[in-house]
């Protein structure tokens, strides 16, 4: 430092800034360094203030434009990329002052500029610092000497006054004057170079020393000089950009320069890239491909900006987020490769791998305007306006980025998903209140849907199933036969039902296919359906119309319900009135209630008449064909002889399965046999179910006809029996059971005949005139069973009941074979009688004793032991039935009370009627109500 005319500490601010001044001044020029220091100090300590804001963005930017203006695109690249390393370092905090200075420098001609500049014309700068300020007058500070560590140094009172409280703003920056030692002492402390000055040794030897004089082992006076140099534009002329470029990069490698970095998450956060790589390499990101400096981060599962690349951590947040639009693509691209190309994915799936690939195209075209704008900017430059910065692709992106989200959520939920299901998914995003993203969904919806709505039509109009992969809400069963198509061919697959399509409307459609399938298979019927072919021409005017109107089908009368409406009516008529018209199916469901069900009075009375002999034998003398002339006689003899020849040729005999014990009664049951359309309806377990109804109204209606003997006989032997010892007793109890037996036959018949089978048949009746489709009548007739065998005591529930009436029917039999034994024993002792009567009047009459001793005893003998032993037997077997039936009636009335049906509740009220059974029973008189209570506490 001895060739300096001032003295200055070469490790104080004030030897860094005389430093400066001889970087800016051919090498020895001592003299013209002192009048430029002094000139600086000057600078320093004054008040002069731009009035620009203190915005370094906009001030290197300006300085970046203009040098692009002057063609210079060369000096703007090499000054971006020293502005970006001298951000990066902690050493000005107002960079934006020094960057205004160089650009007020840089508007005096050039001409001039030297001159002006070494000759002594220095004042003429501070006009030249900010715009409009030209005018303004400046102040000289007075210079003060003091003293900082021991170290003397010559500096404006703004640099080395340590008075407190006193702000002094400069021409190129604002500082505090509150300056202490301490803060001196740190500032030394931070750039603590050694500074060696130029020699001619020095200047002979490139290798240590820049072009400026100064050792490249000093980092901090490297870098402010280095920074310095790119706002001389004569100094830039005189070195080419790359060569420069070149050698600050070896400079630093050599001294092992140090990045400012996060102290929390060791991320460096100084300025080393420009907006524009940044913004290349994220138009890069955009489309899943890695850039120079964002990288595809697999441990973080993102686009991520290298960690030893200086970015300011507000950046690189915002770069972090718009990258996520390349993770979104990436997401998307790979759910698109691998479902594309697979064919278990469905047709549905396709389409939804086609939706998306088309709104990826969409985003390419952004990102081809966004490359467009990059390149034009960095060829002729953008105004403020246009300008694509990090901010404005932020916005400009927001809406895309949204999209993209939306996509790649429609993809993870997708995922293992196809056919009804996927647009399930798809749809779920459809009820959005943003507009944007409902009409997404809606284009994406709209081609997933497109195979389902082909589906759809080839099943509504041509009873086609075209389901390769399973994916319509319409399953088959291949294996099943074509008497079962309607009823288990067939269904609803709930796991692919779309859910914009309600249960009701998937029921309508699943209805027209069977239809149209059963008429064509079935029914054996080509004739056209009226009022299809109108809504299939309407239908295939506008496809991509009508695959939305799958999706959009929620407003009430919508085009959708409105055509599914029109051919469900249509088919659902055309298929009942071939069944009603062709296949007579009234005729057939009138002939099973009338044959079957015992609905033709004269029928079955002349036909249990006929059969009574017949049906008395073991069950093991019976014959079809015997009893089938029996039946053709019924027929012939009675009203059934008028009806349908179709009719009476299905009507036949049909025998149970013998068991041991059992006589024709048990084993006897009238057929009706069904096949064709009709057969949908009356299947095989319908008619089991018919048979089973069957057997309980014969076996109620035998026990009516075996009491009606057992009365007409009392009737009939009264008189004649009456005479005899000990008999009359026993009619008088006959009587009683007799009667008995037969009210309660009689309102059992009753009740099942009328409240039971009328009821249950008029409500079938009106159900299957007016049904819209055939399920309504299968529904109807299988509910009409159903009916029937509940109330009729059938059902499982009632099986206690069945037993009891049972055993009721048991002692009505016994009943009819004690009173044969009684009525023939005293029929023996009638003609007994009336043979002894007969033999007395032929030996008076030959003039004989009409009875000898021996005919006398025998005689006496007969009547006593008819007198002592048969009567009292047949007494004591009777009043056991009649104490058997009261008991079993009671039983019987027990369980009727507890029952929840108020039918039969209504039949316990008929049965005791007079409250015969209520008197000798105490349980029967407790409230019917508290009584059902305590059963079903009984019973829980």
């Amino acid at each position: 430092m001895a060739e300096r005319g001032l003295i200055v500490d070469e490790f104080s601010p004030a030897g860094y800034l005389y430093k400066l001044c001889l970087n800016f001044l051919p090498q020895g020029n001592v003299k013209d360094a002192d009048r430029l220091y002094q000139y600086v100090c000057r600078i320093i300590g004054s008040r002069v203030e731009p009035s620009t804001v203190n915005d370094e963005f906009q001030i290197s930017e300006r300085i970046k434009r203009k040098l692009a203006r002057n063609r210079r695109e060369a000096d703007a690249a090499v000054f971006s990329e020293l502005q970006r390393k001298l951000s990066s370092q902690p050493l000005l905090k107002n960079r934006w002052s020094i960057l205004y200075l160089l650009l007020n420098l840089s508007k005096t001609s050039k001409q001039h500029e030297d001159v002006a500049f070494l000759s002594g014309g220095l004042p003429g700068y501070v006009e030249s610092t900010p715009a409009g300020m030209a005018s303004k007058i400046m102040r000289r500070t007075d210079l003060q000497q003091s003293s900082v560590d021991q170290t003397t140094t010559i500096l404006p009172l703004s640099m080395t006054s340590t008075s407190s409280g006193t702000k002094i703003s400069s021409g190129i920056g604002s500082g505090s004057s509150e300056t202490d030692r301490s803060t001196l002492t740190s500032f030394n402390a931070t750039i603590n170079p050694t500074l060696v000055m130029p020699t001619p040794d020095a200047r002979q030897h490139p290798t240590g020393i820049n072009s400026t004089g100064i050792q490249t082992t000093s980092n901090t006076s490297r870098k402010v000089v280095n920074t310095l140099i790119a706002s001389r534009s004569e100094q830039l002329d005189r070195f080419n950009a790359a060569a420069i470029t070149n050698k600050l990069n070896q400079g630093f490698r050599e001294s092992g320069r140090l990045s400012v970095r996060d102290p929390h998450n060791s991320v460096n956060t100084s300025f080393e890239l420009s907006e524009d790589i940044l913004i290349r390499d994220l138009i890069y990101a955009f489309q899943g491909i890695n850039g120079k400096f964002i990288k595809l981060d697999q441990s973080a599962d993102g686009f991520r900006i290298d960690f030893n690349v200086g970015v300011p951590k507000h950046t690189r947040d915002l770069v972090h987020k718009l990258a996520e639009i390349g993770w979104l693509y990436r997401k998307i691209r790979r759910y698109i490769d691998q479902h594309s190309s697979d064919q278990a994915y469905g047709l549905v799936g396709q389409s939804f791998c086609t939706a998306l690939q088309d709104e990826l195209t969409e985003f390419y075209r952004l990102i081809a305007v966004l490359d467009a704008q990059r390149e034009q900017q960095l060829s002729v430059g953008l105004s403020n306006t246009s300008y694509l910065s990090l901010h404005r692709l932020s916005v400009w992106t927001y809406e895309p980025l949204q999209r993209l989200t939306i996509l790649a959520s429609l993809t993870d939920i997708s995922d293992g998903k196809k056919g009804g299901a996927l647009a399930s998914t798809v749809h779920s995003y459809y009820q959005h209140g943003n507009p944007g993203i409902r009409n997404l969904i809606k284009r994406v919806l709209g081609k997933v849907v497109k195979p389902l709505n082909f589906m759809l039509h080839k099943w509504i109009y041509d009873g086609q199933l075209v389901d390769v992969h399973h994916e319509f809400f319409i399953s088959s069963e291949s294996t099943v036969e074509e008497n079962r198509l309607w009823r288990n061919k067939y269904g609803i697959s709930k796991s692919m039902l779309p859910s914009f399509i309600s249960s009701e409307l998937a029921k309508k459609i699943l209805l027209i296919g069977k239809s149209i399938n059963f008429i064509r298979q079935v029914c054996m019927d080509r004739s056209e359906i009226l009022g299809i072919k109108t809504t299939k021409e309407i239908a295939n005017n506008d496809d991509e119309a009508s695959a939305q109107l799958m999706f959009t089908q929620k407003v009430v009368g919508s085009q959708l319900e409105m055509t599914i409406d029109s051919v469900y009516i249509a088919t659902s008529k055309h298929l009942l009135k071939i069944l009603n018209e062709q296949y007579k199916f009234m005729d057939h469901l009138r002939a099973l209630r009338r044959y079957l069900l015992l609905g033709q009075g004269d029928f079955v009375r002349h036909l249990m008449d006929c059969l009574a002999q017949d049906l008395d034998k073991p069950a093991s003398n019976l014959f079809v064909h015997n009893l089938t002339g029996v039946l053709e006689t019924a027929i012939r003899a009675t009203n059934a002889q008028y009806d349908d020849a179709d009719i009476l040729k299905r009507l036949d005999i049909r025998l149970l399965e013998v068991s041991p014990g059992d006589s024709g009664w048990d084993i006897f049951s009238l057929d009706y046999h069904v096949d064709g359309p009709i057969g949908t309806v009356f299947t095989a377990g319908c008619m089991i179910n018919y048979l089973r109804m069957f057997n309980f109204l014969w076996r109620l209606k035998r026990m009516e006809f075996v009491l009606g003997e057992i009365w007409r006989n009392q009737l009939k032997c009264f008189d004649m029996f009456k005479h005899l010892p000990g008999v009359l007793p026993l009619l008088h109890s006959s009587h009683i059971l007799t009667a008995e037996l037969i009210h309660f036959v009689n309102q059992m018949q009753y009740y099942i005949m009328f409240e039971v089978l009328e009821c249950a048949w008029d409500e079938l009746v009106q159900k299957v005139e007016t049904a819209n489709d055939l399920d309504n009548i299968i529904d109807a007739h299988d509910k009409f069973q159903e009916h029937i065998i509940c109330r009729s005591l059938l059902d499982s529930s009632s099986r206690e009941l069945q037993l009891q009436l049972r055993s009721i029917f048991s002692l009505i039999l016994q009943f009819k074979n004690l009173q044969e034994q009684l009525f023939s024993a005293a029929q023996f002792q009638v003609d007994s009688d009336r043979k002894l009567e007969q033999e007395v009047e032929k030996r008076s009459k030959q003039g004989q004793w009409g009875m000898t001793g021996t005919d006398t005893e025998i005689e006496k003998q007969r009547v006593e032991e008819f007198v002592s032993t048969t009567v009292p037997t047949s007494l004591r077997k009777l009043n056991k039935l009649l104490e058997s039936s009261k008991t079993s009636i009671q039983t019987f009335l027990l369980s009727l009370i507890a029952k929840a049906d108020v039918s039969l509740r209504c039949l316990c009220f008929r049965l005791d009627f007079n409250e015969f059974y209520r008197e000798q029973e105490p349980r029967l008189k407790s409230p019917l109500r508290l009584q059902r209570k305590k059963r079903i506490q009984a019973l829980s």
